[in-house]
């Protein structure tokens, strides 16, 4: 790690150090810094990557270039706490960002970017070398130019047309020379969080659609953390919460989903995931549907073949052979 000017900027490359550990720095450092994630690289034999970091007011920039990799985003479990609770503007310089969210399947393109969660579970994928800005972005600053973020996490916003241009220009500006702006850091920052209300068109929202926003939030996080509870239900969550079955299925409706079709996708996905970890080869198909809260074998199976278009066997068998 080369400390740089001022002293809360930093970066790192690959270059000079063996293989194996320049693998093992990057995913350590990815892991306390971004988020609680884990990442897979795909070609270790030809690992070359370097990041740089810097403070912008209260928010941090980070530069990266990565070779094909995937990324798994913990959200709540696992270690998480390690990161503070912010939003991540992700921006795509250069390869496609292939996400995977809250049940939906969206690819940021080359010259895009979209706001995620720290607290929610994602997955990203990139088949090629990429080149990527992460802004994050606490939730209290952010507050002042998005009251309600959560309405726009995982929507791809244009960088390079409209509202977004600008704001594209600012952030590849701040990528290739935030160490060299002639004003201070607060005030780009404050610059940052006016253009993206403006590329995000953002308006402010009623007291009464804020709360609704928020208590979605509060049902999507709950079935990200407690999928592989058996018994969770939209009866039990709704009383829980102090709210109707009926206003709890409105509320997701108003999201664009509904309390099983997100739970099964929720499942799913971490089942995909378990099934192609090497770290759980040992474990049965049943026993890690049973741990991602499937009861019924068969009907797991049927649903996993639905989503993805092959058996858990056979998903297993393409990865780990």
């Amino acid at each position: 790690m080369t400390p740089s000017l001022p002293s809360d900027d930093a970066s790192w490359t690959s270059a000079g150090l063996a293989r194996r550990e320049a693998v093992r720095e990057w995913q350590e450092w990815a892991a306390r810094t971004i988020a609680p994630i884990d990442v897979c690289v795909f070609d270790t034999d030809s690992f070359a990557a370097r990041w740089s970091s810097h403070g912008v007011g209260q928010l941090r920039l980070l530069r990266l270039e990565a070779p094909a990799q995937r990324v798994v985003h913990c959200g709540n479990e696992g270690n998480a706490g390690k990161a503070t609770p912010s939003i991540q503007l992700v921006y795509a310089r250069s390869g496609a960002l292939k996400t995977r969210m809250g049940g939906k399947r969206f690819t940021v393109q080359p010259g895009e970017f979209v706001l995620l969660d720290n607290t929610r579970f994602y997955q990203m994928e990139m088949d090629t070398a990429h080149e990527a800005v992460d802004l994050m972005m606490p939730l209290g600053w952010l507050d002042r130019y998005l009251p309600d973020p959560g309405a726009l996490l995982g929507r791809p916003v244009s960088a390079r047309e409209g509202w977004g241009a600008p704001l594209g220009s600012l952030l590849e500006t701040m990528a290739e020379g935030i160490d060299q702006t002639p004003l201070p850091r607060p005030m780009i920052a404050e610059q940052v969080g006016a253009l993206l209300t403006l590329a995000t068109g953002f308006h402010e929202p009623t007291t009464e659609s804020r709360h609704r926003g928020q208590l979605a939030r509060q049902i999507l996080r709950r079935i990200e953390t407690d999928f592989a509870d058996p018994d969770l239900s939209p009866e039990g969550l709704a009383a829980e919460l102090g709210i109707s079955k009926r206003y709890l299925q409105t509320l997701l409706a108003g999201s664009g989903t509904s309390f099983v079709q997100e739970l099964t996708a929720t499942r799913l996905d971490r089942a995909s995931d378990m099934l192609t970890d090497p770290r759980a080869a040992g474990l049965s198909v049943g026993e890690i549907a049973f741990r991602c809260g499937f009861l019924d074998p068969g009907y797991f199976a049927r649903a996993f073949r639905k989503r993805f278009g092959r058996t858990p066997s056979e998903w297993r068998a393409a990865v780990l052979g």
